[in-house]
């Protein structure tokens, strides 16, 4: 009887240990810490890989001082003190053009009204050079978005052979 008795404790606190453990409220945010950890993981590797992109980038600008120099002609419209810049209209150019709009948040790229990857970006505005001759582009960024984004955005724009005509801020929500 003795001995039936401690079985019957044993098998008790065994039973009760058990489902304090599997009932317990940690379960769930252990598995929302899991899912987090795993977002986070993702985002990492695409900071590691946008991170390389932009090493490469500076390896390049330090190395090849010609490169810096386009860079810097090209998006601030530099000269040197000896030149002069001469701006020509090409007069068989129609007036007609249509404005496309890009919209730029940290979460997401939208190219007229569809939503595009940041590497595809480069392959969108190509077609759409193709598919629009005389499209001309609005960019829109979100303040939110960081001066690495908007840099990364901006020599996108650059190499695209759709012209950006202007530029605009919108506040975050």
């Amino acid at each position: 009887m003795k001995h039936m008795l401690l079985t019957f404790a044993a098998l008790a606190i065994i039973t009760s240990i058990a489902y304090f453990t599997l009932t317990h409220p940690n379960h769930k945010e252990v598995d929302r810490l899991q899912h987090e950890y795993s977002r986070l993981e993702q985002r990492n590797q695409t900071m590691k890989q946008e991170n390389l992109d932009l090493e490469q980038q500076v390896i390049a600008l330090r190395d090849d001082p010609r490169l810096a120099e386009k860079k810097a002609r090209q998006a601030g419209g530099l000269a040197k003190p000896h030149e002069l810049i001469y701006k020509f209209e090409n007069p068989n150019k129609k007036d007609l053009s249509m404005e496309v709009k890009l919209k730029v948040s940290p979460s997401k790229v939208e190219l007229a009204g569809k939503q595009v990857s940041l590497k595809d970006l480069p392959t969108a505005l190509d077609q759409l050079a193709q598919q629009i001759p005389d499209a001309h582009l609005k960019v829109v960024f979100d303040d939110a978005l960081g001066p690495i984004a908007r840099q990364r955005i901006q020599d996108i724009l650059q190499q695209s052979p759709i012209q950006s005509i202007d530029s605009q801020e919108t506040p975050s929500k």
